[in-house]
């Protein structure tokens, strides 16, 4: 084992146990992105407890991995130099002056927040894209088109993440992630908000059943969102806006957070002080392997089977109502487990504004200052843009993904 060891957490994947430990750095130097005050190793251990190796986790400090894996925002300052930060922004800067950049017209604009009024278009504010893959054309985008501006800068800063995503496929007992770069496993843009933009709350994935027949178009899906800020040094959150505001858990999820053996989360069961304990709850959308004959389950607390809270029932009309006040009420039959749950996300409407904020979550910001790398799980974590109020806010960001289950037609599966 590496010198100055000490001991962490550690993390049960499976028939793998991984135990991650930090040791002292090297006396030789490595390049920026590897430069920490020490190094992070996952140490795969057989049932025995025997080593089987030890990995290097070189991109990610201490903390992010289980912060991610139970629900949070890892956030690592300084995770590209104010060098690499400025370099990629000039480049970015360039390419949109020459209209390069997609307007994908996401963006709402003004003080209220979340606020989209389609007549008030603006295509200098709204958010702008440079995509390395276009699904709609099926072909590259100019992110990767070594024509285009500075094409070593974006090409280093790819090598950088998909050795952050080598490390999430290990540490988060994720190996899907750990696939070759392709337009149907990863996304990776750089992004532009206006003077003026804002993102409105949301999630960046759904369980398939919870999308309709649109859910199961495309053989992967989003698993882990991040994003490196691109700032200049002098931004000032509170004078320059575009914070990401997050929706963290009160109380840490007491299991991982995402998706089991394919099945999404939608929701959470509340603690209580009975039982204190945060719970993923996860959509079983393939019962008798029929697509749309769903159940609602959370794990065992020996992590061993699925505990279904609901008897079986049809995704139309019951997942598209939409409201925690149904489920509560019309799927859980449990009224004591059934007052406990909570959707991610719900739709917003009249019935979820009377019945106000989620008390179970707490809000975080995090400033978007050049250079800072922000992960979290794609699925679990909602999030929105606070206004950018005066400058041009700039990122690299991306999704990397994880296949798809199979789609149930009848007793049969299919793979799209």
């Amino acid at each position: 084992m590496p010198p100055s060891q000490r001991a962490a957490p550690e993390v049960v994947h499976k028939n793998v146990r991984c135990a991650a430990a930090t040791a002292a750095p090297a006396s030789t130097s490595p390049p920026h992105w590897l430069r920490r005050s020490s190094t992070t190793y996952l140490f795969l251990l057989d049932e025995g407890g025997s080593s089987l190796h030890a990995l290097a986790l070189s991109v990610l400090p201490e903390g992010a991995i289980e912060t991610i894996d139970r629900g949070g925002i890892a956030v690592v300052p300084n995770f590209l130099s104010p060098s690499e930060t400025s370099r990629l922004r000039a480049d970015a800067s360039s390419l949109h002056r020459d209209g390069d950049f997609v307007v994908d017209a996401l963006a709402g604009y003004g003080a209220a927040a979340g606020a989209r009024d389609k007549a008030s278009f603006d295509p200098t504010k709204d958010r702008a894209v440079l995509p390395a893959y276009i699904p709609s054309r099926k072909r590259d985008g100019p992110f990767v088109s070594p024509t285009l501006g500075d094409y070593d800068a974006r090409k280093k800063l790819t090598s950088t993440i998909a050795a952050l995503r080598s490390d999430l496929a290990v540490a988060l007992g994720r190996p899907g992630l750990d696939t070759p770069d392709g337009g149907d496993n990863h996304e990776i843009s750089y992004t532009r908000f206006g003077p003026g933009a804002l993102l409105a709350r949301h999630v960046d994935e759904h369980h398939e059943e919870v999308k309709g027949r649109a859910g199961w178009s495309r053989p992967t899906r989003r698993s882990v969102s991040w994003l490196v800020y691109l700032n200049e040094e002098d931004w000032d959150a509170e004078r320059d806006g575009g914070e990401l505001r997050t929706y963290e858990r009160r109380v840490r999820s007491a299991k991982p957070v995402g998706s089991r053996d394919g099945d999404l989360q939608l929701g959470w069961l509340r603690p209580t002080a009975d039982d204190p304990k945060e719970r993923p709850v996860f959509l079983d959308g393939r019962r008798g392997g029929v697509s749309g004959r769903c159940a609602l389950y959370v794990d065992s607390d020996d992590g061993g089977r699925k505990v279904y809270l609901t008897k079986e029932f049809d995704a139309d009309p019951y997942l598209f109502l939409t409201s925690d006040f149904f489920v509560q009420n019309l799927l859980i039959e449990d009224h004591r487990l059934g007052g406990r749950f909570h959707y991610l996300e719900q739709t917003k409407s009249g019935i979820t504004a009377y019945l106000g904020a989620d008390p179970g979550e707490r809000v975080r910001d995090v400033a978007p200052m050049g250079g800072t790398l922000v992960a979290f799980d794609s699925v679990t974590l909602p999030h929105e843009v606070l206004p950018t109020l005066t400058r041009e806010r700039w990122a690299a960001s991306g999704w990397f993904h994880e296949r798809q289950q199979p789609e149930p037609m009848g007793s049969r599966q299919i793979m799209l």
